[in-house]
């Protein structure tokens, strides 16, 4: 298979791999696209996933169009974020004191 077609076929993927970053701790897994997320759902995970407590979390992704750092606080958010993932969702979590110092 070419690079061209498997670059197609990672675009095209039902999957939308996601990788997060809390400090310097990284976590990569996958989301059905097909499937219904909600943010509530998806901040769930992150604070499984990473151990954190939900009061204390910003969580922003890197629009892979122009690199900007852009906040996931609702239902809309998280899913502009998931429409713009080709196949990759970059999210950093922040802890809200690290933000206001």
């Amino acid at each position: 298979m070419s690079k061209n077609k498997i670059a197609t076929s990672k675009l095209e993927s039902d999957h939308i791999e996601v990788k997060s970053k809390f400090d310097a701790e990284f976590r990569r897994w996958s989301l059905k696209r097909s499937e219904q997320h909600s943010f509530d759902e998806f901040q769930s995970l992150l604070e499984r996933l990473h151990k954190l407590d939900r009061s204390q979390l910003l969580v922003s992704y890197i629009d892979p169009r122009d690199n900007d750092l852009l906040p996931i606080n609702n239902d809309d958010n998280f899913g502009r974020a998931l429409t713009t993932a080709r196949p990759l969702l970059r999210v950093i979590i922040q802890r809200k004191e690290q933000i206001f110092r």
